[in-house]
């Protein structure tokens, strides 16, 4: 009775996500000299070729079996299995695995299915082709394969990476669904190195960062590059794992060279179906003797430090040139310095610079000449972090007065404490406002003072102002002068006055102007019909 309820039970538990398979214990790269150990196994192996190779099964130091296997192939021995994974160079990429029941499958959706439809999911098509006393015949297909079954109720079929399982048959003519799917577990990889740029007689240490929500059967990873290069370890193989890291160092760099590492990662399922990523990284070797530009990124003090590290990786002691440029924006200069640096031996350059406004910088690559060879340095940028006041002075003349207007923005990035006084003209006269200011501009926010002086007045000289910002760092800045318009210039900073602000003869003036002109126009309209009518009467 026992083994009736089990049997009658057993194909639903098992049509759900569980399945018994070949689930990795160890792995590893191993020469012919290796062994790889799981238990009381050891396993030897020697490469035929490309795709072959010949493996030996040892338990308890007795000798089980020595067999040639194909890549992918799998052998049972006992209660192990043994797989050649693949042949990497000299090395045999081999797992150790058991049988294990395993989380194989995940729920995709249920679905009813009437007779006549086609259902569509992923890349698939599934129809009921007829019904039957106790089961049905599903037709499912995709664009290479197209399979009939016969299925019952709580049964289930595999079709590739699908499972199908019947949950109810209605004879009026519908089946309940549901669908799961081993989709290969995916995963995601980085490389990282702790810079972008090495002398030749450094080591590389080089890190791969493996990330997965669902654990792997087996991974493994081997690392390459083009040039001639020492990279130990080359080869890593983990089993069960969702998540890790694998480090290496890399030696013998040759100078002024790009190294390209790659990182080839291989993954196999719990049904053994591969999945290769490559990931890679592009490294610069520097020359024998070598110059990098250091400056910090982001900066608010007054004055900024540039060092220039020059590095002589030669056995040989050499006499070297250093030319560096300030760019234009920081006051343009040209630097050199000669220097005299022994065998794998180094110095530092260093000098300051001070920004004037709130901008990022592109400082040039510097040079190193040494022996009629040079070397050069990358770009390096910097931003500058500050507050810049700036000011603009107008004055308008108002009848018997002028009023002066002066307007303070705040254009950088950084708060700031604004004292500000204006000068007026000699022997003016003040009659409204005031000539200071003090206050709080935050960055891009703006104030403004008015007065006003009598008389009309063409010339007024700069105010100034001082600034501090959040450093304690004190800077000035002045304001534009206004000077008399010259005959052969444009005036621009004393403003026209409006019609409703003339003086009376001017309005005289500007009235006989414009009675003039109008009686020209209409003149020169009447000669013009007059012409006219004597030409029709022609």
């Amino acid at each position: 009775m026992c083994f009736f309820f089990l049997c009658l039970f057993l194909p639903f538990t098992y049509a759900g996500t569980n399945e018994t398979v070949w689930a990795a214990k160890s792995s590893g790269f191993i020469k012919s000299s290796d062994t790889i150990s799981f238990e009381n196994y050891v396993i030897k192996s020697k490469i035929l070729d490309d795709t072959r190779a010949q493996i030996s099964i040892m338990r308890d130091q007795n000798m089980l079996d020595t067999a040639v296997f194909n890549v992918g192939e799998l052998k049972k021995y006992d209660t192990i299995g043994v797989t050649l994974l693949g042949i990497k160079g000299n090395y045999s990429w081999i797992s150790l695995s058991k049988l294990e029941n395993k989380d194989v499958w995940q729920p995709l959706e249920k679905t009813r299915l009437k007779w006549g439809d086609i259902y569509s999911i992923y890349n698939y098509t599934i129809s009921i082709d007829a019904f039957a006393n106790e089961s049905i015949n599903l037709t499912i297909s995709n664009k290479t394969i197209k399979k009939t079954i016969v299925i019952s109720k709580d049964d289930y079929s595999d079709f590739e990476d699908l499972r199908i399982v019947v949950r109810g048959i209605n004879r009026t003519g519908f089946i309940e669904l549901e669908l799961f799917t081993n989709i290969f577990p995916g995963i995601k990889a980085e490389m990282n190195t702790d810079k972008d740029e090495y002398f030749p007689d450094e080591k590389i240490h080089v890190t791969v960062n493996l990330m997965g929500e669902s654990i792997q059967n087996i991974i493994g990873m081997s690392l390459t590059s083009r040039s001639q290069v020492s990279i130990i370890p080359e080869f890593f193989s983990i089993t069960g794992e969702r998540a890790t890291s694998f480090s290496s160092q890399i030696t013998q760099l040759s100078a002024n060279t790009t190294l390209r590492i790659s990182a080839n990662i291989e993954t196999r399922d719990f049904f053994n179906r591969p999945s290769l990523i490559t990931i890679s990284k592009d490294l610069q070797i520097t020359p024998t003797v070598a110059i990098i530009k250091y400056v910090p990124r982001d900066i608010d003090d007054e004055n900024v430090s540039v060092k220039l590290y020059v590095y002589n990786s030669e056995l040989k002691n050499n006499s070297i040139h250093v030319h560096d440029t300030i760019p234009a924006e920081l006051t343009w200069k040209e630097l050199d310095w000669d220097i005299e640096l022994g065998a794998r031996n180094s110095t530092n350059l260093t000098y300051l610079l001070t920004p004037q406004k709130p901008l990022l910088y592109l400082l040039p690559p510097a040079m190193a000449s040494w022996n009629g060879r040079s070397s050069f340095s990358k770009n390096a940028e910097m931003t500058m972090h500050m507050p810049y006041i700036s000011m603009t002075k107008t004055a308008v003349n108002n009848k018997n007065e002028t009023d002066v207007k002066i307007i303070m923005k705040n254009s950088g990035d950084r708060p700031a404490i604004v004292n500000m006084m204006d000068m007026k003209p000699d022997s003016s006269q003040l009659i409204s406002g005031k000539l200071e200011w003090s206050g709080k501009l935050e960055a891009g926010e703006s104030s403004s003072i008015e007065y006003s002086l009598k008389g009309n007045l063409d010339t007024h000289p700069s105010a100034s102002a001082t600034y501090r910002d959040i450093r304690g760092v004190i800077r000035e800045v002045r304001s534009n002068s206004i000077e008399p318009v010259k005959s052969d210039s444009t005036p621009s900073q004393i403003e026209n006055k409006p019609i409703t602000e003339m003086e009376p003869s001017d309005i005289i003036s500007f009235m006989v102007v414009s009675f003039i002109a109008i009686g020209g126009i209409i003149s020169a309209a009447f000669i013009i019909i007059y012409l006219y009518s004597k030409m029709k009467k022609r």
